[in-house]
């Protein structure tokens, strides 16, 4: 029976193996990991408090601001006389002026914002506060920017409720606020967001940057930062998360936001991650190397156990397996530990024992064979005496003297050639003769009342067979089948070759065949038990042939269709060389 890989002490000491190593490596891999977010974590909610401070104080300005349009609004007189003066062009640019000064001395120590403005929407008119730039181009950008967004804005516009992003130039973004003055007049400011930006090291950002990124997630300063990726704006108002990661090209970085408020835009910083981690550089890489280091230890202790433990426990397991099939040759090997050593040199000790002792088993049965073969085959000599005996005697009774001259001289030949050819097997030719003899005394004793065929097949001449195999069939024939019937008895021996390996021979005759029930009995094998010496030669026979050649042997006893008895048999085919070993 095969051994189930899963019952085996091989499978079971690696399942082991595996159920420890394995948690092992994955619980100091996941401290690692757990560590590393646990910095992440921190390092993000440190810089995520500081873009909430920061960005409070852009709340604050832009608050600021707005209050003080509304204010200019409502209160200053020259913006509601704007309204009255648009057909006195003298008095509506000293308006303008009067109030561009008063936007100009309320801003001369703030620079939260760049420019304020008014437009007129019924005469189109724009005039604002300077502008601070670094160049012409841009003034001209800011300029037009403003210009198209005033006359195309509706008075529900979303730029009356909060600070809108807009683009004044190519990827340049600022944030815009209107008021309605309520005559057809909107004030409003300017302010770039470049100049809203954290400067970097007030958040220690150190290699990291800061941005502003619009509702959609895209980034509306640093433009380049990030490529076209876009960030996950929920996470600004959300706080079981604290930051989320993006990657720009081979770097990784730790992204913090918070949403102004009364804006449009968010405020973001990116961390590198090298930077934040690099301090725990030491101990991710202390982890990484204690992880490998017992992996490797745990695979050569694997190594070493298979060595020392299953490796010696399979062979002797393969070993055992071997001897059980019948190789009595398996030897093992020594091993390196000191117990399987003994054991297997106790292996082998026994299997040399065990397959001497079989050795000397199977010859003794060899001899036993031996001698019980040639106690059989003696007893056919003086079985066949007997009725050699019992037939002179009946011959004497009729005082047929010259037929028993004849009969005597038949019984010298063929005693003689018995007591010449005492060995474990003749050829046909040899035994064919030995029956010819036989049937020519039955022929003396019955004038004419017996006659006898022998076909041999061409090759069956050189096969062997054991002596006296089929002279008691003959003479049983004779002795029951033979009744003093109107037609001559006749008997009929065919010898032939099945093929290359069997030997058949069939012997029948035209006499009363074999009774029922005795049939039955020789079908069934029950002569065997017979020892009452009535049916000796075929008991013989049986006996003979089971020892010699196994079941290798067939002996089947039938009647013929019309009359008489048919015995066939099927032998090995053997020539007299190939029985020297019995």
């Amino acid at each position: 029976m095969m051994l189930n890989i899963r019952d085996s002490l091989r499978f079971k000491l690696i399942i082991g193996f595996f159920t420890i190593a394995v948690p092992l490596v994955a619980l100091l891999l996941y401290n690692n990991h757990y560590a590393s977010n646990t910095i992440r974590e921190q390092v993000a909610d440190s810089n995520k408090n500081s873009m909430i401070l920061y960005s409070h104080q852009i709340e604050a300005a832009l608050n600021k601001e707005t209050n003080f349009l509304y204010n200019i609004a409502v209160e200053d007189p020259n913006i509601a006389a704007l309204s009255q003066l648009l057909d006195d062009p003298d008095e509506y640019f000293l308006a303008k002026a009067r109030i561009l000064n008063t936007l100009t001395r309320y801003h001369r120590f703030d620079n939260s914002v760049d420019l304020q403005f008014i437009y007129s929407v019924q005469k189109q008119d724009l005039f604002y506060t300077p502008i601070r730039t670094s160049s012409y181009d841009e003034l001209l950008s800011i300029q037009t920017t403003i210009e198209q967004l005033v006359k195309q804005v509706k008075p529900d516009s979303s730029y009356f409720g909060e600070w809108k992003a807009i683009e004044y130039s190519r990827h340049k973004y600022a944030l815009i606020r209107l008021v309605d003055t309520g005559d057809d007049f909107y004030l409003g400011a300017f302010v770039k967001l470049e100049n809203l930006m954290i400067p970097l090291d007030m958040i220690h950002l150190e290699a990291g940057f800061a941005g502003f990124v619009n509702k959609r997630g895209e980034m509306v300063t640093n433009t380049s930062a990030i490529g076209t990726q876009r960030l996950d704006t929920a996470l600004a108002s959300e706080s079981n998360q604290v930051y989320q990661m993006v990657r720009k090209d081979d770097r990784k970085y730790i992204v913090v936001m918070d949403q102004i408020q009364g804006t449009d835009v968010i405020l973001s910083a990116f961390i590198p991650e090298s930077q934040m981690l690099k301090n725990q550089f030491h101990f991710r890489r202390g982890i990484i190397i204690i992880s490998i280091v017992a992996l490797i230890i745990l695979v050569i202790y694997l190594v070493y156990l298979n060595e020392t433990i299953l490796k010696p426990m399979n062979d002797l397991v393969r070993g055992m397996r071997r001897i059980k099939h019948g190789d009595w040759t398996t030897r093992l090997h020594s091993s390196k530990a000191k117990e399987f050593t003994i054991i297997n040199e106790t292996f082998n000790s026994m299997a040399s024992q065990i397959h001497e002792l079989k050795i000397s088993v199977y010859e003794e049965q060899i001899k036993a064979h031996k001698a019980e073969l040639k106690h059989l085959q003696l007893q056919i000599n003086p079985h066949f005496l007997l009725n050699s005996i019992n037939i002179v005697y009946n011959l004497a009774e009729i005082k047929n003297y010259s037929v028993i001259q004849l009969m005597c001289m038949n019984l010298v030949k063929y005693f003689r050639f018995t007591t010449k050819t005492n060995q474990i097997a003749v050829t046909i030719a040899e035994e064919m003769e030995h029956m010819e003899s036989y049937i020519k005394i039955q022929q003396l004793r019955f004038p004419e009342r017996v006659s006898y065929e022998i076909h041999i097949a061409e090759g069956a001449n050189q096969a062997a067979i054991p002596p006296l195999l089929i002279q008691p069939f003959i003479e049983n024939a004779i002795k029951h089948g033979f009744d003093f019937m109107d037609y001559p008895f006749h008997i009929d021996i065919r010898i032939s070759l099945l093929g290359e390996n069997q030997l058949e021979i069939v012997i029948s005759d035209n006499g009363n065949g074999f009774p029922r029930e005795v049939l039955q009995h020789l079908e069934s094998g029950s002569y065997l038990e017979n020892q009452n010496g009535e049916h000796l030669g075929i008991t013989n026979v049986q006996y003979r042939l089971k020892h010699i050649f196994g079941q290798m042997t067939r002996l089947e006893f039938d009647n013929m269709p019309d009359s008489g008895a048919r015995v066939r048999i099927v032998i090995p085919f053997r020539t007299v060389e190939q029985f020297s070993s019995y």
